[in-house]
């Protein structure tokens, strides 16, 4: 694996598996096991290459500059996209792309780039309260951090159409649209309020209760004073 490969130079570099959680499910996992430890940044990139490695510098300059979070844009004016994009395609990202703004009042051109680094202090912030588990956990992440006062910038980027993709226009626009839907509901029920600075706070376990055997009538009895006697309270005649 290329992972292991890296490993064997690099005592920094492993790989964590976390089976059938889905794409959203992998990564909050994943940022919560990357902000453990000591780093200062957390980053993640697509697989299959459409974004060049290289690009992830241009997000880091971008948090250098005082940016809480960086994403890369495919629909910046300054991005540069190689390679042929069918127009269904192109319909449904620009369809998806205009409800996540009317949805989630995010300024976002383009959510879904798999390409973003983000601060660690914001993670640990962030990744408890993050929900999606499918592709929706791009706009869960920008929708809460945005919620908390984090400044997120977009980054035009260069991105390489990749073949062999497994979108489907019309089955995938409407889980698309039912996960939206599902996401707004679940911050319109629960809504995310607060700031930054605010620590999460885990639930304190709860005391356990000590039952105390109640005293029999009989004991109750043998431990009250008997009362005085004429003899004990005047004293003996003479």
């Amino acid at each position: 694996m290329v992972v292991d490969r890296h490993a064997e130079v690099d005592p920094r570099v492993g790989w964590i598996s976390f089976p059938k959680l889905g794409k959203g499910g992998v990564l909050t996992e994943a940022f919560r096991a990357s902000a453990g430890g000591d780093a200062d940044l957390v980053a993640f990139v697509d697989a299959d290459g459409a974004t060049p490695p290289a690009e992830l510098l241009r997000l880091v300059a971008a948090i250098e500059e005082g940016a809480d979070g960086a994403i890369a844009s495919r629909r910046h004016p300054a991005a540069l996209a190689v390679g042929p994009k069918p127009w269904t395609r192109q319909l449904t990202s620009s369809g998806f792309a205009f409800g996540i703004r009317r949805l989630f009042s995010v300024p976002f051109a383009d959510t879904q780039c798999g390409a973003k680094v983000v601060r660690a202090d914001l993670v640990r912030r962030v990744a408890p309260l993050l929900s999606a588990r499918d592709f929706l956990f791009d706009v869960d992440l920008l929708h809460t951090s945005r919620r908390l006062g984090y400044q997120v910038v977009e980054v035009p980027t260069v991105w390489i159409d990749q073949a062999g993709s497994r979108v489907h226009p019309v089955r995938d626009a409407v889980r698309m649209l039912g996960s939206s839907l599902s996401l707004w509901l679940h911050h319109r029920m629960i809504p995310i309020d607060g700031d930054r600075r605010d620590v999460v706070q885990t639930r304190r376990p709860a005391r356990r209760a000590v039952v105390r055997p109640v005293p029999s009538r009989r004991a109750r009895r043998g431990a009250e004073p008997a009362e005085p006697t004429n003899r004990e309270t005047n004293g003996a005649r003479p």
